[in-house]
Protein backbone atom coordinates (compact mmCIF):
# COMPACT_ATOMS: atom_id res chain seq x y z
CA UNK A 1 0.00 0.00 0.00
CA UNK A 2 0.78 3.41 -0.52
CA UNK A 3 1.16 5.65 2.54
CA UNK A 4 -0.55 9.37 1.51
CA UNK A 5 -0.11 12.46 4.13
CA UNK A 6 -2.17 15.61 4.27
CA UNK A 7 -3.20 18.47 7.09
CA UNK A 8 -1.64 15.68 9.70
CA UNK A 9 -4.28 12.88 8.27
CA UNK A 10 -2.98 9.85 7.51
CA UNK A 11 -4.17 7.21 4.66
CA UNK A 12 -3.38 4.75 2.81
CA UNK A 13 -4.33 3.78 -1.10
CA UNK A 14 -3.68 0.53 -2.87
CA UNK A 15 -1.11 0.29 -5.70
CA UNK A 16 -3.61 -1.92 -8.17
CA UNK A 17 -6.66 -0.04 -7.55
CA UNK A 18 -4.58 3.35 -8.44
CA UNK A 19 -4.23 1.59 -11.85
CA UNK A 20 -8.00 1.77 -12.24
CA UNK A 21 -8.03 5.57 -12.29
CA UNK A 22 -10.64 5.34 -9.21
CA UNK A 23 -10.14 7.73 -6.24
CA UNK A 24 -9.86 5.71 -2.70
CA UNK A 25 -8.55 5.57 0.48
CA UNK A 26 -8.50 3.47 4.24
CA UNK A 27 -8.34 5.94 6.80
CA UNK A 28 -5.90 5.51 10.19
CA UNK A 29 -6.92 6.79 13.77
CA UNK A 30 -4.65 9.63 12.95
CA UNK A 31 -5.73 13.45 12.28
CA UNK A 32 -9.02 14.02 13.75
CA UNK A 33 -11.12 15.90 16.54
CA UNK A 34 -12.27 12.53 18.52
CA UNK A 35 -11.00 12.44 21.97
CA UNK A 36 -10.90 10.05 24.60
CA UNK A 37 -11.20 6.62 23.87
CA UNK A 38 -12.16 7.49 20.09
CA UNK A 39 -9.28 9.71 19.54
CA UNK A 40 -8.49 11.32 16.89
CA UNK A 41 -10.25 10.20 13.47
CA UNK A 42 -12.43 7.57 14.59
CA UNK A 43 -15.33 7.51 11.70
CA UNK A 44 -17.44 4.16 12.98
CA UNK A 45 -20.62 5.76 13.39
CA UNK A 46 -21.45 3.21 15.65
CA UNK A 47 -19.29 3.23 18.86
CA UNK A 48 -20.75 5.87 21.37
CA UNK A 49 -18.98 9.00 20.01
CA UNK A 50 -20.50 12.47 19.40
CA UNK A 51 -22.35 11.97 16.11
CA UNK A 52 -21.12 15.78 15.19
CA UNK A 53 -17.19 14.94 15.90
CA UNK A 54 -17.76 11.75 13.73
CA UNK A 55 -19.34 13.75 10.87
CA UNK A 56 -16.45 16.77 11.36
CA UNK A 57 -13.66 13.36 11.13
CA UNK A 58 -15.87 13.20 7.74
CA UNK A 59 -15.25 16.36 6.40
CA UNK A 60 -11.44 16.34 7.17
CA UNK A 61 -10.25 13.53 6.19
CA UNK A 62 -12.66 13.54 2.83
CA UNK A 63 -10.77 17.17 2.32
CA UNK A 64 -7.52 15.76 3.13
CA UNK A 65 -7.96 12.43 0.02
CA UNK A 66 -9.77 14.92 -2.02
CA UNK A 67 -13.55 13.52 -1.92
CA UNK A 68 -16.98 15.17 -1.94
CA UNK A 69 -18.58 14.48 1.67
CA UNK A 70 -21.51 15.31 0.23
CA UNK A 71 -21.64 12.28 -1.97
CA UNK A 72 -21.10 9.21 0.25
CA UNK A 73 -23.25 5.85 0.46
CA UNK A 74 -22.85 4.22 3.75
CA UNK A 75 -23.86 0.61 4.73
CA UNK A 76 -25.01 0.13 8.24
CA UNK A 77 -23.16 -3.40 8.50
CA UNK A 78 -24.25 -6.23 10.16
CA UNK A 79 -21.49 -9.25 8.93
CA UNK A 80 -24.23 -10.32 6.63
CA UNK A 81 -23.31 -10.80 2.65
CA UNK A 82 -25.89 -8.58 1.59
CA UNK A 83 -25.03 -6.57 -1.26
CA UNK A 84 -26.54 -3.47 -2.48
CA UNK A 85 -26.51 -1.65 -6.29
CA UNK A 86 -25.79 1.92 -5.29
CA UNK A 87 -27.49 4.60 -7.45
CA UNK A 88 -28.47 7.25 -4.71
CA UNK A 89 -27.11 8.51 -1.38
CA UNK A 90 -27.65 7.55 2.00
CA UNK A 91 -27.29 4.80 3.98
CA UNK A 92 -28.38 1.62 3.59
CA UNK A 93 -29.65 -0.79 6.03
CA UNK A 94 -28.53 -4.58 6.59
CA UNK A 95 -25.88 -4.42 4.47
CA UNK A 96 -22.21 -5.15 3.84
CA UNK A 97 -21.74 -4.72 0.47
CA UNK A 98 -22.14 -1.81 -2.06
CA UNK A 99 -21.48 -1.59 -5.85
CA UNK A 100 -22.18 1.33 -8.50
CA UNK A 101 -21.30 2.29 -11.91
CA UNK A 102 -22.30 5.94 -10.77
CA UNK A 103 -19.17 8.33 -11.45
CA UNK A 104 -19.27 10.67 -8.14
CA UNK A 105 -20.89 8.39 -5.59
CA UNK A 106 -18.73 7.64 -2.89
CA UNK A 107 -18.79 4.01 -1.33
CA UNK A 108 -17.87 4.09 2.63
CA UNK A 109 -17.84 1.01 4.54
CA UNK A 110 -15.71 1.09 8.59
CA UNK A 111 -13.93 -1.63 10.37
CA UNK A 112 -11.59 -2.37 13.46
CA UNK A 113 -10.43 -5.63 12.81
CA UNK A 114 -12.39 -6.62 9.73
CA UNK A 115 -11.39 -7.01 6.44
CA UNK A 116 -12.16 -4.76 3.75
CA UNK A 117 -12.40 -5.64 0.33
CA UNK A 118 -12.26 -2.77 -2.59
CA UNK A 119 -13.14 -3.42 -5.98
CA UNK A 120 -12.32 -2.13 -9.06
CA UNK A 121 -13.39 -3.31 -13.06
CA UNK A 122 -11.83 -0.65 -14.89
CA UNK A 123 -13.07 -1.70 -18.16
CA UNK A 124 -17.03 -1.89 -16.88
CA UNK A 125 -16.47 1.34 -15.17
CA UNK A 126 -18.21 -0.09 -11.64
CA UNK A 127 -16.62 -0.47 -8.32
CA UNK A 128 -17.62 -2.36 -5.34
CA UNK A 129 -16.77 -1.86 -1.64
CA UNK A 130 -17.32 -4.61 0.80
CA UNK A 131 -16.72 -5.74 4.45
CA UNK A 132 -15.81 -8.94 5.52
CA UNK A 133 -15.88 -10.19 8.93
CA UNK A 134 -15.10 -13.83 10.10
CA UNK A 135 -18.62 -14.14 9.14
CA UNK A 136 -18.36 -12.40 5.62
CA UNK A 137 -15.58 -14.16 5.53
CA UNK A 138 -16.63 -17.47 5.99
CA UNK A 139 -19.26 -17.03 3.98
CA UNK A 140 -17.34 -16.13 1.06
CA UNK A 141 -18.28 -12.24 1.03
CA UNK A 142 -15.58 -11.80 -1.90
CA UNK A 143 -16.67 -13.64 -3.80
CA UNK A 144 -19.89 -13.12 -3.52
CA UNK A 145 -19.26 -9.31 -4.55
CA UNK A 146 -17.69 -10.77 -7.90
CA UNK A 147 -20.59 -12.76 -8.43
CA UNK A 148 -22.93 -9.63 -8.28
CA UNK A 149 -20.56 -7.39 -10.10
CA UNK A 150 -20.59 -9.78 -13.04
CA UNK A 151 -24.28 -10.71 -12.62
CA UNK A 152 -25.44 -6.65 -12.36
CA UNK A 153 -22.87 -4.89 -14.76
CA UNK A 154 -21.89 -7.52 -17.08
CA UNK A 155 -18.18 -7.52 -15.21
CA UNK A 156 -15.62 -10.18 -16.14
CA UNK A 157 -13.74 -11.01 -13.01
CA UNK A 158 -10.57 -11.04 -15.19
CA UNK A 159 -10.56 -7.47 -15.65
CA UNK A 160 -11.65 -6.94 -11.84
CA UNK A 161 -8.89 -5.32 -9.57
CA UNK A 162 -9.20 -6.47 -5.50
CA UNK A 163 -7.70 -4.37 -2.46
CA UNK A 164 -7.69 -6.34 0.57
CA UNK A 165 -6.83 -3.54 3.28
CA UNK A 166 -5.68 -3.22 7.02
CA UNK A 167 -7.63 -5.86 9.10
CA UNK A 168 -6.66 -8.48 11.93
CA UNK A 169 -3.80 -10.52 11.17
CA UNK A 170 -3.42 -14.36 11.79
CA UNK A 171 -1.13 -14.45 14.63
CA UNK A 172 -3.64 -12.08 16.35
CA UNK A 173 -7.29 -13.57 15.02
CA UNK A 174 -7.49 -16.51 17.70
CA UNK A 175 -10.53 -18.47 17.72
CA UNK A 176 -12.72 -20.95 19.59
CA UNK A 177 -13.64 -24.78 17.88
CA UNK A 178 -16.36 -23.71 17.02
CA UNK A 179 -15.42 -20.86 15.13
CA UNK A 180 -12.94 -23.00 13.79
CA UNK A 181 -15.21 -25.94 12.66
CA UNK A 182 -17.62 -23.67 10.52
CA UNK A 183 -14.62 -22.22 8.40
CA UNK A 184 -13.80 -26.19 7.39
CA UNK A 185 -17.74 -26.86 7.04
CA UNK A 186 -18.44 -23.76 4.47
CA UNK A 187 -15.14 -23.27 3.26
CA UNK A 188 -13.49 -27.11 3.11
CA UNK A 189 -10.55 -25.51 1.51
CA UNK A 190 -10.14 -23.16 4.61
CA UNK A 191 -8.57 -26.06 6.85
CA UNK A 192 -5.46 -25.21 5.37
CA UNK A 193 -5.63 -21.98 6.65
CA UNK A 194 -6.83 -22.49 10.13
CA UNK A 195 -4.28 -23.53 12.70
CA UNK A 196 -3.73 -24.87 16.00
CA UNK A 197 -2.22 -21.85 18.48
CA UNK A 198 0.83 -22.82 19.86
CA UNK A 199 0.16 -21.55 23.33
CA UNK A 200 -3.63 -21.90 24.17
CA UNK A 201 -5.19 -25.39 24.40
CA UNK A 202 -8.47 -25.82 22.27
CA UNK A 203 -8.22 -22.67 20.52
CA UNK A 204 -7.31 -21.78 16.81
CA UNK A 205 -5.78 -19.08 14.77
CA UNK A 206 -7.42 -18.15 11.08
CA UNK A 207 -5.83 -16.32 8.16
CA UNK A 208 -8.46 -14.02 7.08
CA UNK A 209 -6.43 -12.23 4.17
CA UNK A 210 -5.24 -15.44 2.62
CA UNK A 211 -8.96 -17.08 3.08
CA UNK A 212 -10.02 -14.34 1.23
CA UNK A 213 -7.83 -13.90 -1.30
CA UNK A 214 -8.46 -17.88 -2.14
CA UNK A 215 -12.39 -17.31 -2.34
CA UNK A 216 -11.29 -14.33 -5.02
CA UNK A 217 -9.08 -16.88 -7.29
CA UNK A 218 -12.48 -19.11 -7.22
CA UNK A 219 -14.05 -16.34 -8.38
CA UNK A 220 -12.00 -15.62 -11.13
CA UNK A 221 -9.79 -12.77 -10.42
CA UNK A 222 -6.39 -13.22 -11.25
CA UNK A 223 -3.81 -13.33 -8.94
CA UNK A 224 -1.76 -10.37 -10.13
CA UNK A 225 -5.11 -8.41 -9.69
CA UNK A 226 -5.45 -8.85 -5.77
CA UNK A 227 -2.92 -6.51 -3.55
CA UNK A 228 -2.93 -7.43 0.42
CA UNK A 229 -2.09 -5.10 2.61
CA UNK A 230 -0.96 -7.46 4.93
CA UNK A 231 -1.01 -4.69 7.72
CA UNK A 232 -2.39 -5.71 10.84
CA UNK A 233 -5.00 -3.87 12.72
CA UNK A 234 -4.30 -5.32 16.29
CA UNK A 235 -0.59 -5.18 16.08
CA UNK A 236 -0.15 -1.01 15.55
CA UNK A 237 -2.10 0.58 18.20
CA UNK A 238 -0.84 3.74 17.51
CA UNK A 239 -2.38 3.81 13.71
CA UNK A 240 -5.12 1.48 13.91
CA UNK A 241 -8.16 0.79 16.08
CA UNK A 242 -9.03 -2.72 16.80
CA UNK A 243 -12.16 -4.05 18.58
CA UNK A 244 -10.02 -7.48 19.44
CA UNK A 245 -7.45 -5.40 21.24
CA UNK A 246 -9.32 -2.29 22.82
CA UNK A 247 -13.24 -4.15 22.62
CA UNK A 248 -16.25 -1.30 22.75
CA UNK A 249 -13.82 1.50 24.13
CA UNK A 250 -12.71 2.73 20.30
CA UNK A 251 -13.06 3.85 17.62
CA UNK A 252 -12.99 2.47 13.88
CA UNK A 253 -11.76 3.04 10.26
CA UNK A 254 -13.57 3.64 6.94
CA UNK A 255 -12.76 2.37 3.62
CA UNK A 256 -13.86 4.48 0.58
CA UNK A 257 -13.89 3.83 -3.13
CA UNK A 258 -14.95 6.27 -6.12
CA UNK A 259 -15.13 6.30 -9.61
Amino acid sequence: MIKNEKNGIIYYTFKNLARGMVRHAFSTRIGGVSRGCFVSMNLSPNTGDDPATVQENYRLFCDAAGFNAENIVMANQHHTTNIQKVDGLGVLENVDGLMTNRPGIMLVTYYADCVPLMFCDPVRGVIANSHAGWRGTAHNMAGKTVERMTAEYGCNPRDILVGIGPSISRKNFEVGPEVAEDFKVLLPFSARFVYNSESTVNKFHVDLWEINRQNLEAAGILPQNIEVAGMCTYDDGDLFYSHRRDGMARGGMAAFIQL
